[in-house]
Order: structure tokens, then C-alpha cells, then sequence
């Protein structure tokens, strides 16, 4: 059982602001119970997603100048591989750590929580084992997810990844709490993403149960645009975090799997507050009533919505790195405040 505060916000992972612990501070004035690490996007390709997650997996090259991350032509693939598996069985995190370089906003995340005594649970994210394999070209220029030996790979050196992150946040005496970023899922179905239900399901299913095998944990999986959200909603995630602003109303359509979902003890990250140019034209209040009301239409599938707000937390739709730093604060005020009409509501029912 996940033991996070209902409807209590964090937030999904990049950031515009340039000065770590700045990012850190202001995450931890607005959400104070459930901080995530800053990922800064604008310091440089080796902060963006993909290139963050790539250390520790085998044979791979990071392109600053091209901004790519590739198989490398020159380190041999078996011994890539027979190196990956032998860190993997010897149990030996420290080849899938993060570095400072490349994750700044962990490390002061991790230097600031420790003196803050409302913080319940650090949140972290990594690249999804989908999206990683989708973005990485084989030395054909081809995507390494339809080399079904590389992807599994993958998955055992991203779920290592996530449990480096999360064995930290413990180690602070904090409950950990991971996300997968799984934006390519939005092409699932097109020639975009020419890939099987099941398929999809595989990957991520062997990847977060390499993950949970490593201790308490919870897992989220992230897809800021639409998908076939049976596909998420049947594998074992903890929490499903998705763009509500913008895709509640195709998640709604998946009647029976959300009951399926939540029947099995399943949360939701409800992505309440834009992060494109819709920001522009809401407030805290506008928000609200349009949470009020889409928890009102999920209840009337038959979950109740005390049930629903119980296992609910708060986030923006998206990353928010495209933002002025001035707009992410506001993202962050919005958050703290929706969070506290949150539980208003819910101590009402």
C-alpha cells in the first residue's frame, strides 16, 4: 500500500530555472510533502531526458554537439551486454548512478530535503524503457526498441537507475517514489510507434518488476499526451500520471480498466495545471472547478470520490521547462493552493 498524502502535489520533472538550489528551494516552499528533483533542461543536452538515463546502459555514445544518444559503433555489443548483466546479478548500483553533471537538481534536492520536516516522500523520474528505446538509434539509424535483445537490456539498466534513485531517497528516511517518462506512448497505434498492446505491455512490465524486487517503492508511469490508457492502467504501476487538462476526457472512455485500476489499490497523478499557453487563461479557481467536475464524472462510473481523492496527487500536465521561470512559480503556487482545496473537499465527505 502506498502510504502518500492524499492529494498532495509534486511535479512531473524539467524545470526552466538555471540555479539548482534556487529550483530546490522554491520545490520545497511550494510542495513541501512530496518534492521532486529538479531536471535542468537549460543547462545543458547531458540534463534532457534521454541523455540522463543513458549512463550504465551498454554500448552507448552521448553526442553533445548533435544532441543524440546512439549505439556506439566502436565498443564490442556482447561484452557491452555480458557487462550489463554482471552489474545486474552482482546487485552493484554505482555504473547506473546519476552524476552531478548531468543531474544537478538531484543532488541539491537531495542536500536541501533533509532539514525540511514536512517532506514525506521524494519523487524522481527517469526516461521509460519505451520512450528510451523509441529515441535511440542503432548504428542503422533504426530505433533499438525492435532489437528485442537491446530493449531488454534497457529495461534492466533503467529499473536499476530508478532503484539508485530510490535507495537514496531511503537513505534520507524518506519514502521513495518513481516516475517513468513515457511521452512516446502518445504515438501508440500509428506508424509512429508500430508496435503490439502486448509488446508495449512486456517492456514495462519487465522493467517495473525489475524495479520493485529492490525494496518499498512506488511507481508511476507519465504520459503527457493521449494513449490507449488500458495499456498503463493493466500493468502493475502504483500511480498513473497523466495530463488531465488536456486528456481526461479520453482517459474517462476506459470505464472498466479505471475500475480495474483502482479495485487493485491504484492512484492517480491528475496533471491539473497546464504548462503551454493555456496557463495564460486560468487561475487556482478555474482549475478547481474543472477538477470538481472531473472527479465528479469519474465518480459516476462507480468509484466513489472520497475513493478517488484519497489516492489522488496533484502535478502539472507536464514538464515545465519550456516556461519562463516566472510561469513555473505560478505553476507552483496554483499547485499549493488546488492541493489545499483538495483536502478541504476531501475532509467534507
Amino acid at each position: 500500500m502506498l502510504h502518500l498524502p492524499p492529494l498532495a502535489a509534486t511535479g512531473i520533472g524539467s524545470v526552466p530555472f538555471t540555479d539548482p538550489d534556487e529550483a530546490a528551494a522554491s520545490i520545497l516552499k511550494y510542495l513541501p510533502e512530496v518534492p521532486f528533483w529538479p531536471q535542468m533542461v537549460r543547462l545543458g543536452f547531458p540534463e534532457e531526458m534521454v541523455a540522463q538515463a543513458a549512463r550504465g546502459l551498454p554500448g552507448l555514445k552521448l553526442d553533445l554537439e548533435g544532441r543524440t544518444v546512439a549505439v556506439a559503433p566502436d565498443i564490442p555489443r556482447e561484452e557491452a551486454l555480458a557487462r550489463l548483466y554482471e552489474e545486474v546479478w552482482a546487485g552493484d548500483l554505482a555504473p547506473f548512478a546519476l552524476e552531478q553533471g548531468e543531474a544537478s537538481g538531484f543532488f541539491a534536492l537531495l542536500k536541501a530535503a533533509p532539514s525540511q520536516s514536512a517532506v514525506q516522500a521524494l519523487k524522481g523520474q527517469l526516461s521509460g524503457p519505451v520512450t528510451f528505446a523509441g529515441m535511440v538509434k542503432d548504428l542503422e539509424g533504426k530505433p533499438i526498441l525492435f532489437d528485442r535483445e537491446l530493449t531488454q537490456a534497457v529495461c534492466q539498466g533503467l529499473a536499476r537507475k530508478a532503484v539508485w534513485q530510490a535507495e537514496k531517497f531511503r537513505e534520507l528516511g524518506k519514502e521513495a517514489v518513481i516516475f517513468f517518462d513515457e511521452p512516446y506512448l502518445t504515438g501508440f497505434g500509428s506508424a509512429y510507434l508500430p508496435i503490439s498492446k502486448g509488446e508495449v505491455m512486456e517492456i514495462l512490465t519487465e522493467t517495473l518488476d525489475a524495479v520493485r524486487q529492490s525494496g518499498p517503492i512506488a511507481i508511476g508511469v507519465h504520459c503527457c499526451g493521449n494513449t490507449d490508457w488500458s495499456l498503463l492502467l493493466e500493468v502493475p504501476i502504483d500511480i498513473l500520471s497523466f495530463d488531465s487538462y488536456g486528456y481526461f476526457e479520453s482517459l474517462r472512455l476506459f470505464e472498466k480498466p479505471l475500475q480495474g485500476y483502482f479495485a487493485r489499490g491504484g492512484w492517480l497523478a491528475w496533471g491539473l495545471v497546464p504548462t503551454g499557453e493555456d496557463l495564460k487563461g486560468e487561475t487556482a479557481d478555474s482549475l478547481w472547478e474543472r477538477f470538481q467536475g472531473q472527479v465528479q464524472q469519474l465518480a459516476e462510473s462507480g468509484i466513489a470520490a472520497k475513493e478517488i481523492l484519497s489516492r489522488s496527487i496533484l502535478t502539472p500536465a507536464c514538464g515545465m521547462g519550456y516556461l519562463t521561470p516566472e510561469a513555473a512559480d505560478l505553476v507552483l503556487l496554483m499547485l499549493a493552493e488546488l492541493s489545499g482545496k483538495g483536502r478541504t473537499w476531501l475532509a467534507s465527505l
